[in-house]
């Protein structure tokens, strides 16, 4: 089995080096490597955040299936954990656009 942490070097990679080029290129900044910290931050966020609730809906789902086959009468429950699992992108996506309008 491949190991997964192989797997994400190239995105961490470009995840870095995309947002410091656009930063970089950015016209209409006085400070160039101030803008590229904040595509930065807002890149991490946003992929950070991204993964974190892919991971959550991956358990979460998993979980609400198997008890939803047990129990049908579950769904509803269930359906809200699966919801609060899919804020968390929504949180990394509004910190980002607070990032950006600093």
């Amino acid at each position: 089995m491949v190991n997964p942490i192989k797997l994400l070097i190239p995105y961490i990679t470009l995840i870095a080096i995309l947002p410091l080029i656009v930063g970089l290129a950015y016209a209409g900044s006085a400070e160039p490597l101030a803008e590229a910290s904040k595509f930065i931050s807002m890149a991490t966020s946003v992929g950070v955040a991204s993964v974190g609730a892919g991971y959550a809906l991956g358990k979460t789902g998993a979980a609400s299936i198997a008890s939803i086959t047990e129990k049908a009468e579950l769904f509803g429950r269930t359906i809200i954990y699966v919801g609060m699992a899919e804020g968390i992108a929504i949180y990394g996506l509004l910190v980002s656009f607070l990032i950006w309008i600093s």
